[in-house]
């Protein structure tokens, strides 16, 4: 777990972000974080994400040899912050408002290291070509979709359904991997290859 005299920390229970840093050969543990991600008074996207990915580091205790990693991904379409559906129903009411349009996704990280705290973002791109509503029921019937921002996973079964994506593919999956490795290098001064697990 430690490199460095580094423990890296991960406070997300999150399968996508799990793999994600998981394949850069990184070792870290895995901490819940408790924080609600429910702050419907902030209309931004790049407040919200940022926030959210602050108070989820802020939740999780660490010592100072800790670099704790929190992040935040919602879906942003019609001006309006898209979170994880409640249920089927809510899966049913976001899909119809992607289909046939573009939305974008960000994705908000926070690293904390010691006295330090580095906030940041990511935005990208994705574009939906419509979706009939025989797809539709199939999808919420198959598909595992409650626990995605914006109902879906761009890797999973939702990928018929997208045009194209213009930005960081990886954030859509949920953890930018290219702005995650310049925050780390920025906060410890090293580069995240020395890491990477032999």
């Amino acid at each position: 777990m430690k490199k460095n005299n580094i423990e890296i920390v991960l406070a997300s229970e999150s399968q996508r972000r799990i793999e994600l840093l998981k394949s850069l050969g990184v070792e870290f543990k895995i901490v819940k974080h408790s924080h609600s991600e429910n702050h419907p008074e902030v209309k931004d996207p790049v407040d919200f994400v940022i926030l959210c990915s602050y108070e989820k580091a802020k939740s999780v205790l660490k010592n100072e040899n800790q670099l704790l990693i929190s992040a935040d991904t919602i879906v942003y379409v019609d001006r309006k912050i898209v979170g994880k559906p409640l249920d089927k129903r809510d899966g049913y009411r976001i899909m119809k408002m992607l289909s046939g349009k573009k939305h974008s996704v960000y994705t908000g990280i926070t690293l904390t290291y010691k006295d330090k705290v580095l906030s940041d973002y990511t935005k990208t791109e994705v574009f939906f070509r419509k979706i009939f509503d025989k797809e539709l029921k199939w999808y919420l019937e198959n598909a595992s979709f409650l626990d995605k921002a914006g109902g879906y996973a761009v890797q999973e079964e939702a990928s018929i359904f997208i045009e194209r994506i213009d930005g960081d593919f990886f954030n859509v999956v949920g953890f930018p991997i290219f702005l995650f490795s310049k925050m780390f290098k920025k906060i410890t001064k090293m580069d995240i290859f020395e890491f990477i697990k032999k």
